[in-house]
């Protein structure tokens, strides 16, 4: 049996007993885990904790900084248990026009999505917004402008007085919990790439930056809807952070539709990089996530 193993107690002091992981009287075979999540605000890990779970499952841990009002998510995740040379050499020598249809796909599907979520609470708007996958520099310029359109109408639809999204140092605690979120699917977007031997920091939308994985900041753009549409059906059973990160280690257990079936979220992150390799190798084309009406009601 594979548990994913969740933290949620204010301490926790993890050691490692006879493959075992212990914390207080609680132990589980660390390997029976395929994933932990950890919230904690005052953690001690022993090393030896470190090394085995790194090679055996994701960690995602995240806190709250007080002092900056953010929160702080980051990831551990081994380095390529093996490389997928035959995808990396597709994905690092793409052609213009390939690379553009992938990235219209990804930022053609956040679009949709993000637009079904403002139809469930105002039918009255139009269809699908028009995207044409003409150019990088066209999609990104379509994208920020409906960007300008989405978020006012998002943050009137959870009944607050922001007119803005706050992407760096967010101030306003629903901006701070739409990046926690975003970081939550993110790094678990980055583990299942690396899990099937793509490198990280080439990417298709986003620049090449330092330490900067890219390429899933590219494809954790059709399921930031995952998020905010959380955020939309449970922002007032979320009063501090431990019920926040509750709230979203749930979502991950979350069932959507996607390619015509339902699937936990965790389970669509791993469909979907694995239809982005396939698209590579020419062999099938990607599918990216794209919400179901059925799915997006609130």
């Amino acid at each position: 049996m594979i548990h994913h193993l969740i933290l949620l107690a204010e301490k926790q002091d993890l050691q490692l007993e006879k493959g075992m992981l212990r914390s207080g009287s609680k132990k589980i075979a660390i390997e029976t885990l395929g994933s932990l999540q950890c919230f904690s605000t005052q953690v001690r890990w022993s090393q030896p904790v470190l090394m085995e779970l790194v090679h055996q499952c994701p960690v995602v841990m995240a806190c709250w900084q007080p002092q900056r009002k953010k929160w702080q998510t980051f990831g551990l995740a081994p380095r390529e248990r093996h490389v997928n040379p035959e995808a990396l050499s597709k994905l690092c020598s793409l052609k213009e026009k390939e690379s553009t249809k992938l990235a219209s796909k990804l930022l053609y599907s956040k679009v949709c999505n993000q637009h079904f979520l403002l139809r469930s609470f105002n039918p009255r708007l139009s269809n699908k917004p028009d995207l044409q996958e003409s150019s990088i520099s066209r999609i990104l310029r379509l994208e920020a402008q409906y960007a300008r359109f989405f978020w006012p109408r998002y943050f009137d639809a959870m009944c607050d007085d922001l007119f803005h999204r706050e992407k760096r140092k967010p101030k306003h605690p629903l901006n701070a919990a739409l990046s926690y979120g975003y970081g939550y699917l993110y790094h678990a977007i980055c583990w299942e790439c690396l899990s099937h031997g793509l490198e990280t920091s080439v990417g298709l939308i986003h620049k090449h930056r330092k330490n900067r994985p890219s390429l899933a900041c590219d494809l954790i753009e059709p399921l930031r809807c995952i998020v905010e549409l959380t955020l939309l059906r449970g922002w007032e059973e979320m009063p501090n952070k431990q019920t926040m990160a509750g709230r979203f280690a749930e979502m991950m257990e979350d069932r959507y539709i996607y390619k015509n079936k339902k699937f936990r979220v965790r389970t669509i992150i791993r469909l979907m990089v694995e239809s982005f390799i396939q698209s590579l190798l020419h062999k099938q084309p990607f599918v990216p996530f794209q919400i179901d009406a059925r799915d997006a009601c609130l």
